[in-house]
C-alpha cells in the first residue's frame, strides 16, 4: 500500500517563516512550536539502514522550524535521514527514540549534520528551546540537553566527513546526493538553496 500525504500549501512553501512577536510567558507555560508544516517521515525497517542499532527515518517533505528566542529559521530538506534520538548512547537508557521530543530531535540532528564551525553550543541551545516549546518536562529536557552538550562533540566534528551519507531515497534505501554543499546551510543559509528546499515536492508517493 502506498502512502501519500497532501502536498504543502503552495503559498506556505513559497514564503519564509516569520519570527513571532516576543512575548513573556510564565516559566511553566510552553510556547507554541513554530513549524511550517507537519513533519512527515518514512520509517526504514531494514536492519542495514540502522544507525548505532537505532531505526532511522527519512524526512519526505521539507520541514521548517523557527526558534522563538533567536528568530532563526531552520529548514530540513526532504531525503534527510535521522534516528529521532539526537542524544549520545550514554543517555539512551532514559529517552525513547520517539516521543514529544521528535521535532526537536530532527532539528538538532540536522544542525549537527551541518556541523557549522563554532556553532555547536547554539545548536544545543536551540534543541533545549524546542524541547521546552514542545512541552518536554524540565528534568528530561535538562538530561537531553546535558547529554548532547557533554557527549555530542564527536558527531558534530564528523559533519564534513559524513555529509555525503546523510540523505537517502526512502523507496530503495540508496544514498542520495546532498541538495547542496554543507556550507550552503551555514548561518541563515544560502537564500537560493533555502528557497529550493522550501519548494521541494513531497517525495512520499509511489509504490
Amino acid at each position: 500500500m502506498s502512502f501519500c500525504a497532501a502536498p504543502a500549501d503552495a503559498a506556505v512553501a513559497a514564503t519564509s517563516l516569520s519570527a513571532p512577536a516576543a512575548t513573556s510567558l510564565p516559566a511553566a507555560t510552553a510556547a507554541p512550536t513554530a513549524v511550517d508544516r507537519p513533519l512527515v517521515c518514512a520509517i526504514n525497517h531494514q536492519q542495514d539502514r540502522e544507525r548505532d542499532e537505532r531505526t532511522t527515518v527519512v524526512v519526505i517533505q521539507p520541514f521548517g522550524y523557527i526558534n522563538e528566542r533567536t528568530g532563526r529559521a531552520i529548514w530540513v530538506p526532504a531525503g534527510y535521514v535521522t534516528d529521532f534520538a539526537s542524544i549520545p548512547r550514554v543517555g539512551r537508557w532514559l529517552i525513547p527514540p520517539f516521543g514529544r521530543h521528535a521535532i526537536a530531535a530532527v532539528v538538532h540532528d540536522w544542525l549537527y549534520s551541518i556541523g557549522e564551525p563554532g556553532r555547536r553550543g547554539e545548536a544545543d541551545d536551540i534543541f533545549r528551546d524546542a524541547l521546552q516549546e514542545l512541552g518536554v518536562g524540565i528534568v528530561r529536557r535538562n538530561i537531553m540537553h546535558g547529554a548532547v552538550t557533554a557527549f555530542g562533540a564527536g558527531g558534530y566534528d564528523r559533519a564534513a566527513a559524513t555529509w555525503a551519507t546523510q540523505f537517502m531515497d526512502w523507496r530503495t534505501g540508496d544514498v542520495s546526493p546532498p541538495p547542496a554543499p554543507r556550507e550552503a546551510f551555514f548561518g541563515d543559509g544560502d537564500p537560493g538553496v533555502i528557497e529550493r528546499i522550501k519548494s521541494q515536492a513531497p517525495a512520499n508517493c509511489g509504490p
